[in-house]
This record gives structure tokens, C-alpha cells and sequence, in this order.
């Protein structure tokens, strides 16, 4: 079986099993606005975010240098591994303590003194899942992304499970972090029971120059990784920080559902995608990232775009008639996400693969910058105007690492051209959802639900059609992919 089909089963998985359990995870979310207020679920996310930081500040490469530089002679891919498992538990147990024990002290400075409380059981969840990052890794180096998926299909499962029992037995925000902990020890079951204990926990000699070199290919991956999640979590703290706690609970939700396509579909492309650039020789490569940024684009931005176009009804639909409403404008704003982070994910594929590292840490760090600082001087603005940083600095970031990658010989004609193409038939796909609303406006027809699949229905034609005739070429390279992986399972 060549790469691109061993890249394109694996991303069909992960994509699929991905999708599932997401939709598990976010059906979940909705029905637990029925039971907490959104000052609670902000409270929780401010408390979560104060200890993935932590858990972030100690994670330096670790598993991407495990999947680059484990390869081949079995006695290094072993070597590797120990050195990177070592890391990853030794540090994780000294952050994750500290902030357990100390972090609640850090939730005054964002407005949310009562969310304290839940720090200590988020750290514990998150250091259960820490311990699973290295099977997960060694899977990754195999391309087998079977138990993966599964991990995630019955890990947001047993979360919402859990979740929603306990918040309907009246056990408020608590409820949320004693479901993550359960997640977290489903999950990571699962991955160790997969990739057994050997394949990552094989006792080596620790020596200094494999640690040296651990740290100068992942000490820039660290630091950008550290400004990847900042720039995805911060600025729900800067929210919390200038709007207060039920802002962060309405701004969570309407990001949470913005960054499905990108979380659920695109990270999962681009998980795939490191390992299989790592496969390829060097010279193609280039021509990999012009044909992976085309495909995905073609998938990615019509979910983005379309989610946009159908916040209101959505919304109304699926959320409680009160302050959870604010997430309909909230959503249109944020649904730029998922348009421009899919893209500096394959960038990120493609630098790592080219051990081009520092290159990234710099575009990272720049992009949480602009997107602090954007919030920042928009919050006088209001919360809709402080969202639309995120917009601004994500796309500059995309437009950048372009630029970077454009340099190493990559064609920025045959970049382009795969974005602007599924952009203009999302243009179409725009103007048909708006007259069809409008349509129905005029005919009296207002119900949420009606308005919803109509525009769903209308818009997903007019996208396919206008795909097939604007981007015919992705289109067919696309539909072969699948058509010859469904085959192959």
C-alpha cells in the first residue's frame, strides 16, 4: 500500500472515529446547559485552563521527537522512547503537583475566585491523560490510529455519561471535572492496553547527548506547542479577565462549537500527516503540501463557513431560550477558526518534517501576541468585538506560515490556488444560504428548525456543485483517496 493511501485510511479513521465521539461530547455540552448556568462552566474552564497550562510549560517535543527519531534500528527507537516517556512522567508529576496544590491561587487574577475549587481534580485528570501521550505517540510512529480513535469515540462517551449524571443529581461544576477524570482513565486504557507497555516503557541507559539532542529538536517544538495551546485557551482567561465569568461561559461554547470541523476534522488530517511527511524524502514533500492544503481546504472550509451562516437558527434551536443565546453572534464571529487553523496545522506537519522547528515557535508565539493584545484593545468594544481577534490573529498566522513554507520550495500559485478556490464556492454557497433565508423570511417561515435544514440542504448543494466545477481537480484527487481507501478496509 503507497503513503498517501496508508495516510488517507488513517485519516479516514481517526476523522470518522473522531466525528463520533465528538458528537457525544458536544450533545453532552448541550444538554448540560439545561442544569449549570454559564458563570459555572466558565468558572471550570478558567480552573482547566490554569492547569493545561501547567501541564503545556512541561511538554517540549517530547512525542514528536519520539516520532521522528524513532525510527529504524529497534535498540534507538527504544532508547528514544525511554527518554522521552522519562521526561514527559517526571516533569508531568512536578507541574501538575505544583499547580494542584498552589494553582487555586491564580484564579482571583481572572475574575473568578470560586473556580479554585475545582483545580486540584483537573490536574489530576490531566496528568491520568499525560501518562497515555507516549502510547499514543508510538501508535502515531506506526500509523495505527485504530485504538485512537476508539479512545476518543469512548472517552467523550463515558464523559458525557458522567457528566451528565452528576449535574443532574444536583453536583454543579464538580460534576464536569470528576467526568474528566473518568475520561482520562478510559482513554489512556485503552492507548496502553494497544500499544503495550513494551513499545514505551522499555527501561534504557539515560545519556546525556541523547537528552541533548531530545532538547534542541524539541525545546522550539515545546515553546511553539506552549503558544499553539495559549493561543487556542488564553484568551478565554483575557475574556474572563475583562468580561467576567458568564462571558466565558457563553464564549466557551460558541468557540467549542466553532472548532469542530477544525478539532474534529482537520487536527485529525494533520495528525496523520506528521508521521506520513516524516516517511516522505525530502524533495516530495512540497508537492505533499500543495496537494494535502488543497484537499483539506475543500473539506474544511465549507464546515467552517457553514456553521457561520447557520448560528442563529442553530442556536436557537439546540440552546435554552435565555443568556445561553449570546452564542449565536458569538458563533458567527469564531467560525473563522476552522478556516485557519487547519492550515497552520499542515504548515506544522510540514516544518516538523523538515526539522524546520524554530520557524514555527516564532509564528506561534507571534500569533498568541496579536491575539492577546487584539482582545485587549477590543474589549471596550464589547464581547462580540473582543471575539473577532481570534479571527485576526489566526489568519494573519495562516498567511504567514505560507509565506515561510513558500520559501523552501514550495509553489505559492499552487498554494493559493487551493485556497481560493473552495473559498469562492463557499462565497456561492454564502449568497444561496442567505437568499434562502431571506426566502423564507418573506413567506412568513421562522421556525428554527425549518430555517435550518432548508439552509443546511440548499447550502450543501449549491457547495458541492460549485466544488466540482470550481475545484474539479482536488475534487477527483480527493474522491480517489477515499474511493481506494474504503476499498483497502
Amino acid at each position: 500500500m503507497s503513503l498517501a493511501h496508508k495516510a488517507a485510511r488513517g485519516a479516514l479513521w481517526t476523522v470518522i472515529s473522531s466525528m463520533g465521539g465528538r458528537a457525544v461530547g458536544v450533545l453532552g455540552t448541550l444538554i448540560m446547559t439545561r442544569f449549570l448556568a454559564p458563570e459555572v462552566i466558565g468558572e471550570v474552564a478558567d480552573a482547566t485552563i490554569i492547569c493545561m497550562t501547567a501541564n503545556w510549560l512541561t511538554i517540549w517535543g517530547f512525542g514528536q521527537y519520539a516520532v521522528v527519531k524513532g525510527r529504524g534500528d529497534p535498540a534507538i527507537a527504544t532508547e528514544v522512547t525511554w527518554h522521552a516517556t522519562v521526561f514527559y512522567i517526571v516533569l508531568g508529576v512536578l507541574a501538575l503537583g505544583a499547580i494542584a496544590m498552589f494553582g487555586g491561587r491564580l484564579t482571583s487574577l481572572f475574575d473568578a475566585p470560586h473556580a479554585a475549587v475545582y483545580v486540584p481534580g483537573m490536574a489530576l485528570a490531566i496528568f491520568i491523560r499525560r501518562i497515555g501521550a507516549m502510547p499514543e505517540r508510538i501508535l502515531t510512529r506506526q500509523m495505527k490510529f485504530r485504538a485512537s480513535g476508539m479512545s476518543l469515540v469512548l472517552g467523550e462517551l463515558s464523559y458525557t455519561i458522567t457528566a451528565l449524571s452528576l449535574a443532574a443529581s444536583g453536583m454543579g461544576g464538580m460534576s464536569i471535572v470528576y467526568a474528566n477524570i473518568v475520561q482520562s482513565i478510559v482513554v489512556v486504557t485503552i492507548l496502553i492496553r494497544a500499544a503495550g507497555f513494551a513499545s514505551w516503557a522499555t527501561p534504557a541507559k539515560l545519556r546525556w547527548s541523547r537528552v541533548k539532542d531530545m532538547l534542541a529538536f524539541g525545546l522550539p517544538l515545546g515553546v511553539q506547542g506552549i503558544a499553539h495551546a495559549a493561543s487556542r485557551y488564553w484568551d478565554k482567561l483575557a475574556i474572563s479577565h475583562f468580561f467576567g465569568t458568564s462571558a466565558v461561559g457563553a464564549y466557551n461554547m460558541a468557540y467549542n462549537l466553532a472548532d469542530v470541523p477544525a478539532i474534529q476534522v482537520g487536527e485529525q488530517i494533520a495528525l496523520v500527516l506528521m508521521p506520513s511527511m516524516a516517511e516522505l524524502p525530502p524533495e516530495r514533500r512540497p508537492r505533499a503540501l500543495e496537494r494535502s492544503s488543497a484537499m483539506l481546504s475543500l473539506i474544511i472550509f465549507p464546515l467552517a463557513v457553514g456553521l457561520g451562516l447557520i448560528a442563529y437558527p442553530l442556536i436557537s434551536l439546540i440552546l435554552p431560550a435565555n443568556e445561553w443565546q449570546e452564542v449565536a453572534p458569538l458563533l458567527t464571529v469564531l467560525a473563522c477558526l476552522s478556516i485557519f487553523r487547519p492550515i497552520t496545522w499542515v504548515l506544522s506537519a510540514y516544518l516538523e518534517a523538515e526539522s524546520k522547528t524554530n520557524r514555527l515557535m516564532f509564528l506561534e508565539i507571534a500569533k498568541v501576541v496579536v491575539l492577546l493584545v487584539g482582545i485587549a484593545l477590543l474589549s471596550p468594544y464589547g464581547l462580540r468585538a473582543a471575539a473577532g481577534a481570534v479571527g485576526i490573529a489566526f489568519g494573519l498566522t495562516a498567511i504567514t506560515g505560507v509565506a515561510i513554507v513558500a520559501r523552501n520550495g514550495v509553489s505559492p500559485y499552487r498554494m493559493f490556488l487551493g485556497f481560493f478556490q473552495p473559498l469562492v464556492a463557499c462565497i456561492l454557497m454564502g449568497a444561496s444560504v442567505w437568499l434562502t433565508w431571506q426566502g423564507l423570511a418573506a413567506a412568513g417561515i421562522t421556525h428554527p428548525a425549518i430555517v435550518l435544514v432548508a439552509e443546511i440542504l440548499v447550502g450543501a448543494i449549491v457547495y458541492v456543485v460549485a466544488a466540482l466545477v470550481l475545484c474539479r481537480e482536488t475534487a477527483v484527487d480527493l474522491l480517489g483517496l477515499l474511493k481506494k481507501s474504503l476499498k483497502k478496509s
